[in-house]
């Protein structure tokens, strides 16, 4: 079979097997984290009139990211004809598979076929991965554009500078900037200096601002003027002037209309908050998820889980093969720039190095495509694959304990917190119910690593690896679906929005030191449409929409009883009010509770009341 044939028809599997993994099961579970409601109610606002350049959350939050997975929400939304959960995640889905099928085509481009296939597998089937591409977050949307923005200066490095090849280069720069901000810029622009900086001159290999010099020959240590001229070249040959230019023309056309519509309040949250302080101080605007430099070495292991665990033999075969050729090299740099400039940041989560990915999954491909040469690697890579197998029999081991009806949930809950314990609880009664299903994928799960098991001695890496990836595949579809859904509808606060909507109807709804975005979000989804104009919250009297949730309290005043009172009790507020049953306390003698929820939120703590002052007034 002609290679070109091989080329496509392994690249239409990669995207059936990707869409496979990503699509199932976003339509029909619930938002029950806190992350996804708050983007969704960005699109949501979009397409109920709120703007497309900065609209408010609620009608009163300004949001945390630039506008761009916002924007592919909504186009979502409106071909599908509604903002739902399967719109707002459909644009993390498609573009997590293009992503994986545009990792297949580099590596097999670069290497062989069967690289491009390890390393596509490999990507498509880490955890972090996965989760990005069915979540409605934006990393997926910056990850893949930077994916895209690194892949086509590999492109340009191998082939050759072009008008087409610079003008997609840009324009991938732009979205990742629009969104989640200027990391969209910088990240390129490191990889691609650090990368001129540290290339051999006259590599054969290398397009992009290649300076002369003797090919084949090693070069010694580049002194600081050689690596100057190759830096100067390489931007010299990406047309900087017009490509930043129009960069920074889209980008900053958008913060300039951001700032002018937001105000002090844009600046400090997206700008100062989002762009500064997160990075060097992030106490000083509470951002949250301060960690030390050496988060992300873990944070990547168990992430790129089980695939991280041939990282060793990975490793200590690139290094046995210096000097590498252009590709490699410019992979370990995108890798650890990636991981490097997420480090220096003081806030840290491990979903930020989701762009390094892409890298570490073409590395992979690229050693195990022909086979780790030395016996010592071939060992390491043979241990890694066992281990990776051992782990994930391990996990269908539990799963088919658990749909047995070993009763885990008793022995374990006591030892955890109390959110952890309501999760587990959930996971069980969830695999519990869909047994035969949870029971035959972990035999199958368990037989398949054994087997991949059994390859990887023999150093038959792409058996091996297709053999991990029916596991997962399977153990995904059959013990973890099941787990993440039964979690997701006990946390959930769908239904009780509904319960609450059909209760209150067009009525102002407030929330009692009780905001959740998830809250919010279904209150507005399950709006009767009763043909009633929906107002601006620029035009409602205390800025409050019929359609929004009102919050009643600020953060710091929810701390003092007195001052919840006096809340509930001030004329104008509203008769109907959200809020955790944990919460009710000195509120009970002035309410009647109405409605409990059945699911106890993104923390898994609570349940949440409507409750119904007994005088509208409150005397």
């Amino acid at each position: 079979m002609p290679r070109s044939v091989s080329f496509l028809a392994g690249a239409l599997a990669i995207a059936v097997l990707a869409a496979a993994v990503n699509l199932p099961g976003i339509s029909d579970q619930p938002f029950y984290t806190k992350g996804e409601p708050r983007e969704a109610m960005v699109v949501w606002e979009m397409a109920h009139d709120g703007g497309l350049v900065l609209p408010l959350r609620n009608g009163t939050e300004i949001p945390s990211k630039p506008p761009f997975f916002h924007w592919l929400g909504l186009l979502s939304s409106k071909a599908l004809g509604s903002v739902s959960e399967l719109s707002v995640r459909l644009p993390s889905a498609v573009l997590g598979t293009l992503g994986t099928v545009a990792v297949y085509a580099f590596g097999a481009w670069t290497g062989r076929l069967r690289s491009g296939a390890l390393a596509a597998t490999s990507l498509l089937l880490s955890f972090e991965w996965l989760r990005a591409a069915r979540s409605a977050r934006v990393d997926m949307t910056l990850t893949f554009f930077l994916t895209a923005a690194f892949l086509l200066f590999g492109v340009m490095d191998r082939a050759g500078v072009t008008r087409a090849r610079l003008v997609l280069f840009y324009a991938c720069v732009v979205a990742a900037s629009l969104g989640k901000g200027p990391v969209g810029i910088a990240l390129p622009a490191a990889v691609v200096l650090v990368y001129a900086a540290i290339r051999p001159p006259g590599d054969p290999h290398s397009l992009v601002g290649r300076v002369p010099g003797r090919p084949g020959e090693d070069p010694g240590p580049l002194r600081w003027r050689e690596r100057f001229r190759s830096v100067v070249a390489t931007v010299r040959d990406l047309r900087p002037l017009p490509g930043l230019a129009a960069v920074l023309l889209v980008v900053g056309g958008w913060y300039a209309a951001a700032l002018w519509i937001g105000g002090d309040g844009f600046f400090v949250k997206q700008v100062l908050k989002e762009n500064v302080f997160r990075v060097i101080d992030p106490e000083r605007l509470d951002t949250g998820h301060v960690h030390g430099p050496f988060y992300f070495v873990p944070g990547f292991l168990l992430g790129a889980l089980p695939w991280s665990l041939l990282a060793p033999a990975i490793a200590w075969w690139t290094w046995r093969s210096r000097p590498v050729d252009a590709t490699t090299r410019y992979l370990v740099v995108w890798f650890l720039v990636v991981i490097g400039l997420f480090s220096i940041a003081s806030s840290k989560r491990t979903v930020y190095i989701l762009p390094a990915y892409p890298a570490a999954a073409l590395l992979f491909g690229r050693v195990l495509g022909p086979g780790p040469e030395g016996s010592a690697q071939r060992r390491l890579a043979a241990a890694g694959f066992a281990l990776g197998a051992a782990a994930i029999a391990l996990v269908g081991v539990a799963g088919l304990l658990i749909a047995s009806g070993l009763p885990v949930a008793s022995w374990i809950a006591p030892r955890l917190e109390a959110h952890d314990a309501q999760g587990l609880q959930a996971a069980v009664r969830s695999l519990f119910e869909h047994r035969w299903l949870a029971v035959a994928a972990a035999a199958v799960s368990i037989a398949t690593a054994v087997a991949a098991a059994r390859e990887a001695p023999g150093a038959h890496w792409l058996r091996g690896t297709m053999l991990l990836a029916v596991s997962m595949v399977v153990l995904l579809a059959g013990v973890v679906a099941p787990v993440e859904r039964g979690i997701a509808w006990s946390r959930s606060l769908d239904s009780f929005l509904r319960d609450v909507r059909t209760r209150v109807g067009a009525g102002q709804l407030g929330f009692l030191c009780t905001f959740d975005y998830g809250a919010v979000y279904y209150s507005q989804a399950r709006f009767p449409s009763d043909g009633a104009p929906r107002c601006a919250a620029r035009d409602a009297a205390g800025g409050h929409c019929r359609d929004h949730v009102r919050e009643m309290l600020d953060e710091a005043a929810c701390k003092d009883p007195a001052r919840r009172l006096e809340a509930l009790r001030a004329e104008g507020a509203p008769r109907h009010v959200l809020l955790w049953e944990e919460d009710l306390g000195v509120l009970a003698p002035e309410v009647d509770v109405v409605l409990r929820s059945e699911g106890s939120g993104p923390k898994g703590r609570s349940r949440m009341l409507l409750v119904e002052r007994k005088s509208p007034l409150g005397a």
